[in-house]
């Protein structure tokens, strides 16, 4: 027997559920006896019970629910294997689909109960920002771009996210490249030098005189003068350079002036065929304008030259002016006049530190400055007077360190505010905070920061959940939600093999990556349901994409959206970016596609394989060519240990092997035609990817409607989801189901999810 039902009657009267709020224990019996024990007994007791232990497992081990609830782990693996349909194994006699769900439903309320009514939100950990985050953040509080790669290590990855907590890990390395990056990038916001001295090109089509001008220049074929005016940039000392070339042509090389408003300023001999830099300087006074003016000197003609050059001319092709070279002054950049405020007049060294250092601490923090603070970085302001130096100096030193502070380099959540049971609703700027992180991947910004102030962010989420997709920041979201998401970060390392599959332009892989991300941008931009990402039938490409394709009519380098009518192509199943991750170096891989689309579109992720199971191999080359990769795959599951893995997977896979592995279409494999009909676990046949697609559209919305939820929300809580957050999986499906799944709706949903607004008391 599953259960010894007597000890569970005694035990059921008292039932405790580990903290939970358990349903009746006498109607989880009463279930159990009626409809969950003669399932067991009919299809799982041959081998995991009545004395049978295959796999380590027996069934009837568990005397109770304490015991189960006491294996959490294990059960889980149960009840996935339940509903995933990995067990029974393909050849075994197995329940039918409601056999199933009661078996599951069951396990779902006995050993993982949720209170529906008071949800757990769960603990979200006190963790970094990862590199893109802090990269960010950097650029939105000091207002300067960056780069901080090459200084910090990579982050890990958990979940299929690298911004969650469990993996986000601070070691003696990070600190010391932080101090190092907080440097850096203050060297460039707080830089006090000279602006930069313009460079103007001079537009040599605008030139006048008698020389000829072609597409490359200025061409002198005799003895002439031309002329331009330019424009002046104020008085002072200018840098001219003249790019010019001859044709070596008698004794002499050919002769260039230069004259500055008629004014001979230097002579030149121009001696290289193949072009070179000549410079002068010269000195303006207070005119608007000067002119440049060029001649050629010396030209010659030998009629009698034995090798043919017998014509000397000057080529000038490209004019460069530099200056003003010494009238501007040292002034401050912007970004260095946002953090030192004007210093008003009698304040104290004191004081205006303070004045600099709490709007800034207030934004670095990501919440108001606490009572004393501030005033604990008077520190540095006694170490600078100890070596002579200026209250500009020790606050840069203070904002250096609040560069390197806990509460810059972490996600701090305090300031909770009211309290439902066991969960405390975030304050309002730790709101702010998870809000910007979520969309943006940085910081709140001012407008954010006022209305958490103020306490009123929650009142005006839907206006700033909005505002937020349409800024610019929001591309952040599909770089680093959808870019790790649909596996896009990975294209990087792409490197299918040029024997198998010809030389590629190395471009092709950022273009496959961008066509996805142009139709999950759009998707975001326009709020249209994301169920596009599967049903779309148009694209966006360019014409190496195209090309690659078999698309004809797109030119240039311009991604454009065109219709994928008369093709096999839509949406993310037919492009290149996933059709190309989910393959090897020289072949397709079935089962590598099949796992991306359960795991990644479907949420039903399918178990590791299991140990010293040899793979059926990378390498195309090492096959048996007398067979299809098909065969191959099924004499591999013919393995009873990776029959019911096998069985998920691989009929997702070989409806998309008309995709090679670079996604092109193709009609055989290994000279064979291919054979790309199959039936899925859950009993639809189809004969080809259109069909199967058809299969997803039509049964599979709503396994993709959760897969998006819990994507989202793991993303942005910044960590794995748990059995207690299955309510508010299921509220954000059901809002966003409401709104036909558009983008907003699911955001919105998210946003407002007891895991997104509360946390653990």
């Amino acid at each position: 027997m599953f259960f010894r039902t007597a000890t569970l009657r005694r035990w059921c009267v008292c039932c405790i559920f580990s903290g939970s709020v358990a349903l009746g224990a006498e109607d989880l019996v009463e279930r159990y006896e009626r409809e969950v024990l003669p399932i067991m007994v009919n299809y799982c007791y041959d081998c995991h019970g009545d004395g049978s232990k295959e796999g380590h497992l027996a069934l009837d081990d568990y005397g109770k629910i304490e015991e189960m609830i006491a294996d959490r782990e294990q059960w889980k693996r149960i009840r996935d294997h339940i509903d995933f349909r990995l067990m029974p194994p393909p050849d075994e006699y197995a329940p039918n689909p409601e056999e199933r769900a009661k078996v599951v439903s069951w396990i779902d309320e006995a050993v993982f109960p949720v209170d529906r009514e008071n949800p757990d939100p769960g603990h979200v950990m006190t963790r970094r920002l990862n590199l893109a985050e802090y990269q960010n953040t950097i650029r939105d509080l000091l207002g300067v771009e960056v780069d901080v790669h090459e200084l910090l290590p990579v982050d890990d990855s958990g979940y299929g996210f690298d911004n969650i907590g469990d993996v986000l890990t601070l070691s003696p390395l990070h600190m010391e490249r932080y101090l190092e990056a907080a440097d850096k990038a203050l060297g460039v916001a707080l830089d006090y030098s000279p602006d930069k001295v313009p460079k103007v090109q001079v537009e040599l089509d605008q030139i006048a005189g008698n020389a000829l001008r072609d597409g490359a220049g200025v061409i002198f074929p005799s003895n002439a003068e031309a002329s331009v005016e330019q424009a002046s940039l104020g008085a002072g000392r200018y840098k001219i350079t003249i790019i010019a070339k001859a044709d070596e042509v008698g004794d002499e090389a050919a002769k260039m002036e230069l004259k500055i408003n008629g004014q001979s300023v230097s002579v030149w001999d121009v001696k290289r065929e193949n072009g070179w830099r000549y410079r002068a300087e010269f000195e303006l006074g207070a005119e608007e304008n000067f002119n440049i003016a060029v001649s050629f000197l010396n030209d010659f003609w030998d009629s009698s030259a034995a090798d043919g050059k017998n014509d000397r001319n000057l080529y000038v092709r490209k004019i460069f002016v530099v200056g003003p070279m010494d009238g501007a002054p040292a002034k401050p950049k912007a970004s260095y006049r946002a953090i030192f405020t004007e210093r008003q007049e009698g304040q104290s060294d004191e004081g205006y530190m303070l004045a600099v250092l709490k709007p800034f601490m207030a934004r670095a923090f990501r919440r108001p400055v606490l009572e004393g603070e501030a005033e604990r970085y008077g520190v540095f302001l006694e170490q600078a007077r100890a070596q002579g130096e200026t209250v500009e100096f020790a606050i840069r030193q203070a904002l250096g360190a609040v560069m390197v502070s806990p509460y810059f380099l972490f996600r701090d959540e305090a300031g909770a505010g009211e309290t439902i049971g066991q969960k405390a609703l975030i304050g309002e700027h730790a709101l702010a905070a998870r809000l910007s992180y979520f969309l943006w991947s940085s910081m709140p910004d001012e407008r954010l920061q006022e209305l958490a102030d103020r306490g009123v962010l929650r009142q005006n989420l839907a206006a700033e959940i909005s505002r937020m997709i349409a800024d610019e920041k929001s591309e952040q979201f599909v770089k680093n939600f959808a870019g790790q998401w649909l596996q896009l970060r990975d294209m990087e390392a792409v490197t299918p093999n040029k024997w198998r599959f010809g030389e590629l332009d190395g471009a092709l892989w950022g273009d496959m990556r961008s066509e996805t991300e142009l139709l999950f941008q759009q998707i975001m931009k326009e709020n249209l349901p994301l169920g596009l990402l599967l049903s779309a039938d148009y694209t966006f490409i360019n014409e190496r994409l195209a090309r690659h394709y078999g698309i004809e009519g797109v030119e240039g380098n311009e991604f454009r959206k065109i219709s994928l009518a008369g093709t096999p192509r839509r949406g993310l199943l037919g492009q290149g970016s996933f059709l190309t991750l989910t393959s090897h170096s020289t072949r397709t891989s079935p089962v590598l596609r099949g796992k991306y689309v359960l795991e990644n579109l479907f949420d039903t992720p399918p178990p590791p394989a299991p140990p010293n199971v040899p793979s059926l191999g990378g390498d195309r080359r090492g096959g048996n060519r007398d067979v299809s990769l098909r065969q191959e795959l099924e004499a591999h599951r013919k393995n009873p240990n990776c029959a019911s893995c096998h069985a998920l997977m691989d009929p997702i896979g070989f409806g998309l092997e008309n995709f090679d592995g670079v996604g092109r279409w193709r009609e055989n494999d290994r000279g064979k035609p291919l054979d790309t009909a199959a039936t899925l676990v859950t009993g639809q046949g189809f004969t080809n990817s259109a069909e199967m697609l058809d299969v997803f559209l039509r049964d599979y919305q709503e396994k993709f409607a959760r897969a998006v939820a819990v994507k989202m929300l793991t993303y942005s809580l910044g960590r794995g989801l748990e059995f207690y957050d299955r309510p508010a999986v299921d509220e954000i499906v059901l809002k966003a189901g409401k709104d036909s799944g558009r983008f907003v709706s699911y955001v919105t949903a998210v946003v407002e999810s007891v895991p997104f607004q509360y946390r653990r008391k």
